[in-house]
C-alpha cells in the first residue's frame, strides 16, 4: 500500500463575527478552514492513534462555521455558568522587554521604520527609570506597578500613552536625519502639542481628583485638618504643622504637657486630636505619685501661640453618674 501525503497547504480565514441579540452586541473571533490540505491527513492519522488534534489545546483561534452578513439564528438557548478565572500573570523583566518590542505594532503604519517602545539599547534603561521613579516595584523576578504608576497611566491623555506617537516621532526624526524635515519644525510640532495638552488639561477632571492628593507636599498625606484655618496638617520633623503659612497652629511632638507625662504626640495621636478633638491614652506618668494612669486628652486650642490640652478621666466602675 502506497501512502501519498497531500502537499497542498491548508487555507484558513480569520473571522470576527458580531451578533446582535435584543440590542446587545456579542463578538466572537476565530477562523474558518476553507481547505484542510495536508492537515486532513494529519487529523486522520491522529484519529487512528486516538490523539487529540494540536488545535484542541486552546493555543489557536477557535473554529467558526461559515457565516453570512445578516444571517438570523432562531431558537438559541442561553445559560449561566459559574466558573473561576485566574488573573493575568505579572510581567517579568524578560516578558516586559519582549512586550515593549511589539507594543502597538498592530496600530502602527506599515512603513514605520521602528516599531514598539524604545530600542534594544534603551528598553532596559527605561525599566530601570520606572523602578527608580517609583512607578514599578521589583519583587523577585516580577515587576509590579505601584499605586503611583497606576494613577499616572490613568490620567495621561490617550495620545501620550499610545506607542503610535513614538512611531510618528521616530519617523520624523529619520526625516530630519535625511534632511527631509527641519529640526526646528519637528521641535515646533512637539511644542505645539505640549501647549495644547496643557491648555486642555489645566484643571483636573473630577473623576481623577484624589488620585494624587498632596502632590505639592512631595507625596505626603495629610494627618488631619487644622481647627483654625481648615487647611491640611502635615507631619514635620518636630511636629504637625498647618499647611497655611499664615497660621501658627502646630502640635509639637515633644511639648511640655506630654513630656511631663513621659509621652509624645505620635502621628496616630495627632490624627485623633485633629479629627475628634480627643484621644484616650494609657500609661500617663504622674509626677506627684510616680505612678501611671489612663485618661482622655482633650485638644483645648484657644488660638494662641501655643496649643493647650486638658485631661478628662473616665468614671470609675460602680460610681453613679
Amino acid at each position: 500500500m502506497k501512502l501519498v501525503i497531500a502537499e497542498k497547504p491548508s487555507v484558513a480565514m480569520s473571522l470576527a463575527a458580531v451578533l446582535d441579540c435584543r440590542g446587545n452586541s456579542f463578538t466572537a473571533k476565530g477562523k474558518t478552514v476553507l481547505q484542510a490540505g495536508w492537515k486532513e491527513v494529519e487529523c486522520l492519522y491522529r484519529m487512528g492513534l486516538k490523539q487529540s488534534s494540536p488545535e484542541d489545546d486552546g493555543s489557536t483561534d477557535a473554529s467558526l462555521p461559515m457565516l453570512q452578513e445578516g444571517q438570523v439564528f432562531e431558537t438559541i438557548s442561553a445559560g449561566i455558568r459559574e466558573g473561576k478565572t485566574s488573573p493575568p500573570k505579572h510581567y517579568t523583566e524578560d516578558s516586559l522587554l519582549a512586550a515593549m518590542e511589539t507594543a502597538g505594532a498592530g496600530d502602527m503604519p506599515e512603513d514605520a521604520e521602528r516599531k514598539g517602545l524604545g530600542t534594544p539599547a534603551t528598553r532596559a534603561a527605561i525599566l530601570e527609570k520606572l523602578v527608580s521613579a517609583g512607578f514599578v516595584d521589583r519583587k523577585k523576578k516580577q515587576l509590579i506597578p505601584t499605586e503611583k504608576g497606576t494613577n499616572l497611566i490613568t490620567i495621561l491623555p490617550d495620545n501620550i500613552k499610545s506607542p503610535v506617537l513614538t512611531a510618528e516621532w521616530e519617523s520624523m526624526l529619520k526625516q530630519v536625519e535625511r534632511g527631509e524635515l527641519a529640526a526646528g519644525s519637528f521641535m515646533g510640532q512637539i511644542a505645539d502639542m505640549s501647549r495644547t495638552l496643557v491648555k486642555e488639561h489645566t484643571a483636573p477632571e473630577e473623576r481623577f481628583t484624589g488620585l494624587f492628593p498632596d502632590a505639592k507636599n512631595n507625596g505626603r498625606k495629610a494627618v488631619g485638618t487644622c481647627p483654625r484655618r481648615g487647611a491640611s496638617v502635615y507631619e514635620g520633623k518636630k511636629g504637625f504643622f498647618c499647611d497655611n503659612q499664615d497660621c501658627s497652629f502646630v502640635l509639637w511632638k515633644d511639648n511640655k504637657f506630654f513630656s511631663g507625662k513621659k509621652k509624645s504626640i505620635t502621628k496616630s495621636v495627632a490624627a485623633a486630636l485633629l479629627k475628634e478633638g480627643r484621644v484616650s491614652i494609657s500609661g500617663l506618668y504622674s509626677e506627684k505619685t510616680g505612678k501611671t494612669y489612663d485618661a482622655v486628652v482633650l485638644l483645648d486650642d484657644t488660638g494662641g501661640k501655643y496649643v493647650n490640652f486638658k485631661l478628662e478621666f473616665p468614671a470609675k466602675k460602680g460610681r453613679g453618674k
